[in-house]
């Protein structure tokens, strides 16, 4: 999911507004464990790696 937060620094200079690059911060967060991470998009649902790959079964004897 996609989350706009605000990281103001707190600069000490007049505020910029809107126009701040720190104003509007989009971070990108997994549906399911939450995490901060590299998003792929599968069934409706934006998922990390980690969370993805637990939706696939392992073929056996396939793991090194």
């Amino acid at each position: 999911m996609k989350k706009i937060e605000n990281e103001c620094v707190n600069c000490g200079l007049p505020c910029l507004g809107n126009v701040c690059p720190y104003r509007k911060v989009p971070h990108y967060y997994c549906d399911r464990c939450h995490e901060e991470e590299t998003l792929y998009y599968y069934h409706g649902e934006e998922l990390c790696e980690y969370c993805l790959l637990k939706e696939f079964d392992i073929i056996e004897g396939s793991e090194r």
